[in-house]
């Protein structure tokens, strides 16, 4: 029998009494199940699971046969006496090292033979979490769920599965060195409002894909030690989907937001609520936990920035006035506002000459187009209008001496009209050198540029790779 959870179309699904089930799927979750609670990437077994707390991830887990039994290597320390086991392929292993400990589990550093990458692999013991079968079975369903999830800013898994002998579950995936969003925040404690509304974009389009899935898929557990980043690039990562099921109670009593069901707090409208503590700890480095998270009122009156005052009140607001993910992605605070560089980027388009600098030099040039720099020499090409999120994207550029002189057109085409955005449009011109640049790079230099949204900045890379292929195959 379906259970309503407070969300209308969110439904929570008894357990079956008793199953002794030993697969781990990647496969589609069964009928069965009409609740999505995106928590962790564990296994569905009948005994125990565990999923990553610090390093989650959800994506392209391969299928899990059954009887899938961790094959603790008995000859690892002679091989690496760092090793502590693989998985059962032999693809993933463990080392002994533990980079992290979560309430529910342990995260140990791995290594992909394969693909030669770090990885994260977390261990959740059933008698240390004093979880009984019916409550593994739980989790493993819901967690389950998130194996096919694929989105830039959901953590991937690679694999989970249960270790019987071990009554534990093992989970696979992508390792973050620069560790949780919370700890790598108050590493940094000055920090421009821009970088915040980075960030939270990111997030709020890692949840919007989450509740836009049929049937929408909750966290219900999102708090900033929960997010994961990459401190290279800014890469923003929800993890530890899943969880939630291991908690009595997000929020302390007394201060549950409205339109939480008591019995079932895994809603939509929870993980906004959530989400705009999170965006207010990043603006005021105060962290607020479920202990704490009454103090919000007190706390946002310090907040500065006008727009971002309103922008974290409508996320704590009441639940029936609430928006979705995809209504605050359109907020005016994403609104990129007018600076004095803008006048001189202006100013500087009415250059017509397509700047052929070193490939990490950009130049503001004309909307005419390169095409008509026939005594230029080089060979012309052109692309059509690509649509991203905000903006449409338009490449036409030169190959000549083996380097492609390119330029980008980018017009606004937001949703937001009242942002200072609408209607404008931007050239940059690059130098494209194949030996030592990737698509990726030049993407993010541009998206870092101009604040683009992690969306327009994969689909504008997606582009600029299939140019190159026509133009430059090879």
């Amino acid at each position: 029998m379906l259970q309503q959870t407070g969300d209308p179309s969110v439904y929570l699904t008894p357990l079956p009494a008793g199953g002794q089930g030993t697969v781990a799927s990647a496969k589609a979750p069964r009928p069965f199940c009409r609740t999505r609670l995106a928590l962790g990437q564990c296994v569905r077994t009948g005994a125990t699971m565990h999923a990553n707390d610090s390093l989650v991830s959800l994506n392209s887990l391969p299928s899990i046969g059954s009887d899938y039994v961790s094959s603790h290597d008995p000859h690892a320390d002679d091989e690496d006496d760092e090793i502590a086991e693989h998985d059962p392929t032999g693809r993933y292993c463990r080392y002994k090292q533990e980079v992290g400990k979560g309430r529910f589990k342990q995260v140990y550093k791995g290594f992909d033979e394969k693909q030669g990458i770090d990885i994260a692999w977390s261990k959740i013991q059933r008698d240390r979490n004093h979880l009984d079968e019916q409550q593994m079975h739980r989790i493993v369903e819901e967690m389950s769920i998130g194996l096919e999830l694929d989105h830039p800013n959901i953590i991937k898994c690679y694999k989970c599965w249960e270790d019987r002998l071990a009554n534990c579950i093992n989970l696979v995936t992508e390792y973050f060195t620069s560790g949780n969003l919370r700890d790598y925040r108050q590493r940094h404690k000055h920090l421009e409002l821009k970088a915040v509304k980075k960030w939270a974009r990111q997030i709020l389009s890692g949840l919007d894909s989450l509740h836009l899935k049929d049937p929408p898929i909750a966290h219900g557990d999102l708090r900033c030690d929960k997010i994961y980043i990459n401190g290279h690039s800014g890469e923003i990562k929800i993890g530890d989907l899943g969880l939630a099921t291991l908690l009595p109670c997000r929020f302390a009593p007394g201060v549950l937001p409205d339109g939480v069901n008591k019995e079932n707090q895994y809603t939509r409208q929870v993980d906004i609520f959530a989400f705009g503590l999170c965006t207010l700890e990043l603006a005021t480095l105060k962290k607020l936990d479920s202990s704490n998270c009454a103090i919000w009122p007190q706390l946002l009156e310090t907040v500065q920035d006008e727009a971002a005052r309103s922008f974290i009140h409508r996320c704590l607001g009441p639940a029936e006035s609430r928006p979705s993910a995809r209504e605050l992605l359109e907020d005016p605070f994403f609104a990129r506002r007018p600076t004095r560089s803008d006048s001189h980027k202006k100013a500087a388009s009415s250059e017509p000459e397509l700047e052929r600098g070193a490939p990490d030099q950009s130049a503001r040039a004309s909307r005419t187009s390169v095409d008509s720099d026939a005594d230029a020499g080089g060979v012309s090409c052109t692309v059509g209008t690509v649509r991203g999120e905000d903006y449409n994207f338009q490449f036409s550029g030169k190959i000549k001496d083996g380097k492609l002189h390119f330029r980008l057109n980018m017009e606004y085409e937001g949703s937001d009209t009242e942002s200072a955005e609408v209607g404008s449009r931007r050239t940059i011109d690059f130098t494209y050198d194949p030996e030592v640049d990737t698509p990726d790079e030049i993407a993010t230099e541009i998206s870092n540029e101009f604040n683009l949204s992690s969306t327009d900045r994969d689909i504008c890379a997606a582009a600029l790779k299939e140019w190159l292929a026509k133009e430059m195959p090879g």
